[in-house]
């Protein structure tokens, strides 16, 4: 039945029940037990005072970690969700017909940020320190700006010859701009390429970037000052009600908001009446090609693009930017150069519209499988934006599904050509992780018997214990994610496996689940069936539109935005035992970091290199089964891996004799068959990740050798076999296309 303007009275309904069921829920936790007695000798009587703990939705078991049980196995109304649906949320109808640029505007205004250099970049906060590099052949490369304008030949233009240049230095342009240097000679001019770097200043002169001054807490109890602050309200809780001026920013909201309520009904209702979900499911029907091009994933980019447009998000975004400034000020107390300056907007758009996926995950009663942490790249000409953040890894696929500890879920996969060894995923995990901040309880690494002879599998994923069953998560109280990544050592024989998953068991959808409330609560909520019971009993929207979307992914920026990426930021820069600041040019031995895969070892730095300079590492991977070695900016994502090699692993790279790989960092390219590209990048950062290690082998890898070398003395340094001609540059970077483009279009 089609909602109505006049219907969403009895929204506002469920909102104030759900407001009351979380009051006594509150009180049931939080009050203390009392008890009366009546004068008179005392009655025995059976039963307790209260209400024990049982440690599972719905069945009996122990309240930690790990409680025995069942987890809610009644069978509920509702009580299963498949990914073999209409959408990431089936019956949100979120995507409308037509609506098939929702990545291609708005905040991606030129999708060529991953190729397209700074060449003649405006930024307010770049200061007048310029350096002009000569032009650079290598900036021939296909661009993504080509591919929107001509999608049907953009991954067919041949990338030209790369050609290393030295560097001379021009004037300074005017104060916050970056200026092209003009260079004699026929038309038409060459390319150039601008560097700004922003150095240290006698005193009195500040030479770093300044964001103004505004705080945004990153606790929960902040959060509505924070937000009411920054869309220029101030707070009244402690000052009382006053007159305040008329803001023109409220007026401006609230036309907004008049506007946005007044689409919601057409985004209901066809022409014809019928309801958006028939819609979206032919709108996103399942086409060959790449196995995470699934209609699921499909309708997911859709609804996060509407979201990442939301007011909310728009409004975040600007305070992100802010804030990521800040952190680089911190970080980089010599400067970030104009070319990470031209990137800052990419990373702060890539972040948000990451957030706008996570709040998909949030509802966890209708689970679906959501690729993420993906580079820009086109599904059948349709263009989608980027959503790398922290320090992505080229060679993994990043997959996400929304899960709570009161529920039971069956995750099912089907590998692709199992029969082929070449063709099977290097290295495939599954993390549980736990709360708003994502810790890591539970890391299972895939093994060949974990899978069945046609290449499917099963797992089943719930609080109780494994009991010695291989291919069983484990959830806790506080369980909100299940990070699945397949990494591929050959790009062009390896192929991700396909997945979904199906909700058995556990409460009803409830407007507390689809609100977040087990993502953001669920650790106090879980462990009492009570409680479950009282917040599952009013049911969701049947829509959820994109400005409450939008409300939401703002909120897991303020929480985590900020904060999450100074801390990844701050890996390449500062040592983490001694809390000092890391020599750039150089990176730390493999050790494990929580931030990163619990089962991994990493090695991080940051680099400031010329053009005719390259950082060279050997590395030996000890027992370790994978490491890769990828480039990144100082705002911790990658820059352009298809057309350039900005990452290298150790199926792509040449071994030594003596089992070590000599790794050639630059930014441009010395012919070395090592390269590994900064993608333009003169100052940058680095996260060499090593994966499938036996933890007890006294075989550990470790950085042999590293130094900074001109390319002159590269070729003294390293025998001849270790170069390459032009042409071979050329076929490599055509099989990278192809593999690329296997998993991407």
């Amino acid at each position: 039945m089609a909602t109505t303007p006049a219907g969403y009275g009895r929204f506002i309904g469920r909102v104030g029940a759900l407001a009351v069921a979380l009051g006594i829920g509150a009180a049931i936790a939080n009050s203390p037990g009392l008890a009366w007695a009546q004068d008179g000798p005392s009655d025995s009587s059976a039963g307790g005072a209260g209400t024990s703990d049982t440690g599972s939705a719905g069945g009996s078991g122990s309240a930690s970690t790990g409680a025995t049980g069942s987890t809610g196995a009644s069978g509920t109304t509702g009580a299963s969700g498949t990914t073999t649906g209409t959408g990431a949320t089936a019956g949100d109808g979120d995507g409308q017909p037509g609506d098939d640029n929702d990545d291609d505007d708005g905040d991606e205004k030129s999708p060529s940020d991953d190729t397209a250099g700074p060449h003649t970049h405006k930024d307010t906060d770049v200061k007048p320190n310029h350096r002009v590099r000569k032009p650079n052949t290598r900036s021939n490369r296909t661009s993504l700006t080509d591919q929107i304008n001509n999608v049907q030949q953009a991954f067919t233009a041949p990338r030209r010859s790369t050609t290393s240049t030295s560097r001379t230095t021009s004037e300074p342009a005017p104060p916050d701009t970056v200026s092209t240097a003009a260079v004699p000679g026929p038309p038409p001019p060459p390319v150039e390429k601008v560097v700004a770097a922003i150095v240290a200043q006698p005193v009195g002169q500040s030479s770093r970037v300044t964001p103004s001054a505004t705080t945004v807490s990153t606790d929960i109890d902040g959060v509505v000052d924070t937000v009411l602050s920054a869309l220029g309200f101030s707070s009244q809780t402690a000052t009382g009600p006053v007159a305040p001026p008329q803001p023109p920013m409220a007026w401006a909201m609230l036309g907004w908001v008049r506007r946005e309520l007044g689409h919601i009904d057409s985004r209901l209702v066809s022409a014809a009446g019928g309801p958006v979900a028939a819609l979206v499911a032919e709108d996103v029907s399942a086409t060959a090609g790449s196995p995470l091009k699934t209609p699921q994933q499909l309708n997911a980019e859709r609804i996060a693009g509407q979201t990442a447009r939301s007011f909310p998000v728009t409004l975040m975004k600007i305070v992100l930017r802010q804030q990521f400034l800040a952190a680089a000020n911190r970080l980089y107390p010599d400067g970030i150069d104009a070319e990470n300056m031209a990137q800052l907007d990419r990373a702060v758009h890539e972040y948000a519209r990451a957030a706008s996926f996570q709040q998909l995950l949030l509802d966890s009663m209708k689970p679906t499988v959501v690729a993420q942490v993906a580079p820009p790249h086109f599904w059948d000409g349709r263009y989608v934006a980027g959503t790398r953040i922290l320090y992505d890894n080229p060679d993994t696929v990043y997959r996400f599904i929304g899960v709570n500890g009161a529920s039971m879920y069956v995750i099912k996969g089907q590998f692709h050509d199992w029969d082929n060894v070449d063709a099977r995923p290097t290295n495939v995990t599954f993390s549980v992780l736990s709360g708003v901040s994502g810790t890591t309880t539970t890391v299972m690494t895939l093994t060949p018997d974990m899978v069945n002879e046609d290449g499917s599998f099963e797992i089943s994923v719930g609080r109780e214990p494994a009991y010695g069953r291989p291919n069983h998560l484990q959830l806790t109280k506080g369980s909100t994610i299940i990070a699945v990544r397949d990494t591929l050592g050959d790009w062009n024989e390896e192929t991700p496996m396909s997945l979904t998953v199906k909700r058995v068991a556990g409460p009803p959808p409830s407007l507390f689940a689809q609100l977040g409330g087990f993502a953001f609560l669920g650790d106090r909520i879980v462990g009492n069936p009570l409680l479950v019971g009282l917040v599952s009993t009013i049911p969701p929207l049947p829509y959820m539109p994109p400005i409450l979307r939008g409300t939401f992914a703002a909120a897991i920026l303020i929480v985590r935005g900020a904060a999450e990426q100074e801390k990844y930021m701050a890996l390449a820069t500062i040592d983490p035992v001694t809390g000092e600041p890391r020599p750039v040019n150089t990176v730390s031995q493999p050790a494990s970091n929580a931030e990163f895969l619990a089962n991994q070892l990493q090695s991080n730095g940051h680099f400031q290199l010329e053009d005719n300079q390259a950082l060279v590492l050997t590395i030996d991977p000890g027992d370790a089964g994978y490491f890769v070695v990828p480039t990144y900016n100082v705002w911790t994502i990658t820059n352009d891996y298809r057309n350039e090699p900005a990452s290298l692993n150790m199926e792509q790279a040449k071994k030594n004799a003596d089992g070590t790989y000599t790794i050639v960092i630059s930014p441009t390219d010395p012919l070395a068959a090592n390269w590994v590209s900064t993608g333009d990048l003169n100052q940058g950062t680095l996260a060499i990740r090593f994966q499938d290690i036996d933890p007890d082998s006294p075989n550990q890898p470790r950085i042999v050798d590293q130094r900074v070398v001109t390319h002159d003395e590269l070729h003294d340094l390293l025998p001849a076999g270790d170069f390459i001609t032009e042409q071979d540059r050329l076929d490599q970077i055509a099989l990278r296309q192809a593999g690329f483009d296997k998993r991407w279009t």
